[in-house]
């Protein structure tokens, strides 16, 4: 490459990386643990009309964690009161990639 050519790469590169700076662009990932309600042990698992408390995405079911941008990464069974109960533990990712500034809230 010559050393126009390496100029104007580098130019390009300064310029974008200003123009993402300047839209307030920035990578955005967030994780949430959320929980099923109690139930007894040996009870149905859970379905897509269980509804998960989350402390960031609210209380929802999966399939509208999914909906609103969530993807579910592990579902594991908690034992609660010692062994009388279970709740199902969902770790959920929000699948936004970037962040502008100008999404709705």
């Amino acid at each position: 490459m010559n050393r126009a050519a390496s100029f104007i790469a580098r130019r390009a590169g300064l310029v974008l990386a200003g123009l993402l700076a300047a839209a307030g662009v920035q990578a955005a990932a967030r994780t949430d643990i959320c929980y099923s309600a109690q139930t007894p042990p040996g009870a149905a698992p859970p379905t897509n009309a269980t509804v998960f408390a989350c402390p960031q995405a609210g209380n929802r079911t999966v399939p509208e964690l999914a909906a609103a941008g969530w993807r579910v990464v592990r579902m594991a069974p908690v034992v609660a009161d010692g062994g009388a109960a279970v709740r199902q533990q969902l770790l959920v990712r929000d699948d936004t990639l970037f962040v502008s500034g100008f999404e709705p809230t």
